[in-house]
């Protein structure tokens, strides 16, 4: 592969039948959504924001189940999800028991975070300072993710770089590691809020990255 949204060599990938203009503006919305769930209640509180995403993924079939997620989590008290958060993600004698680290979580498998820089330089993705020190966190690549659907919406017909980006992402890092979280998370904290939370992004992950696969295809070069 070549760059961060490479390809098999020989061959060309083309996008097709994706009707962009109705999808990735509400793909955009709904990663943006999945990103706040996870990002840290200790840095931000993520329920107004959340409360303006009501509705997101109404026309998603990938995004079943969201907006009831969103409800229930903005009701949550503050407090309550600061705890429930810490107690998973956080702390811990031997590292946090779930973490929502791709790095960590996968038991820092190499070259993870390089890949990750590489992805979001290529694509001009700046970090807030304050979170450049995890570029592996949940939230950091859905707000990635977010990031490449925006583009997407704005490009006009230089969409594919970003279309191709999104699937090849997906498919190199989330995808690779966020069931484990799920199932870590459900074992470790079956009643959490978290749980759920995980759960729904794991399921989106996996409808969106299926309907990504079923816009892509590949064309051997001099085929005619």
């Amino acid at each position: 592969m070549t760059g961060p949204a490479g390809q098999a060599a020989g061959t060309t990938r083309f996008v097709h039948d994706r009707e962009t203009e109705r999808t990735a503006a509400l793909r955009c919305a709904c990663y943006a959504a999945l990103s706040e769930l996870v990002c840290s209640p200790h840095d931000v509180d993520p329920r107004p924001a959340l409360r303006d995403r009501l509705g997101a993924g109404a026309s998603l079939d990938a995004a079943s189940g969201l907006d009831g997620l969103l409800r229930e989590f903005t009701e949550r008290d503050l407090d309550t999800l600061k705890r429930e958060y810490s107690g998973l993600f956080e702390v811990g004698s031997e590292g946090p028991p779930c973490p929502i680290r791709e790095d960590l979580q996968t038991g820092q498998r190499k070259g993870t975070r390089e890949d990750l820089v590489r992805f979001y330089g290529y694509f001009n993705y700046l970090l807030d300072e304050k979170f450049a020190w995890a570029p592996d966190h949940l939230s950091v690549e859905l707000e990635f993710m977010h990031f490449l659907c925006f583009r997407e919406a704005s490009a006009g017909d230089d969409a594919a770089s970003y279309q191709l980006a999104q699937a090849d992402f997906s498919e190199r890092h989330l995808v690779r590691w966020v069931p484990e979280l799920a199932d870590s998370v459900a074992r470790s904290a079956p009643e959490s809020i978290y749980r759920r939370v995980i759960e729904v992004i794991d399921r989106y992950l996996a409808a969106d990255l299926a309907w990504q696969r079923g816009t892509i295809s590949a064309e051997a070069e001099g085929q005619n």
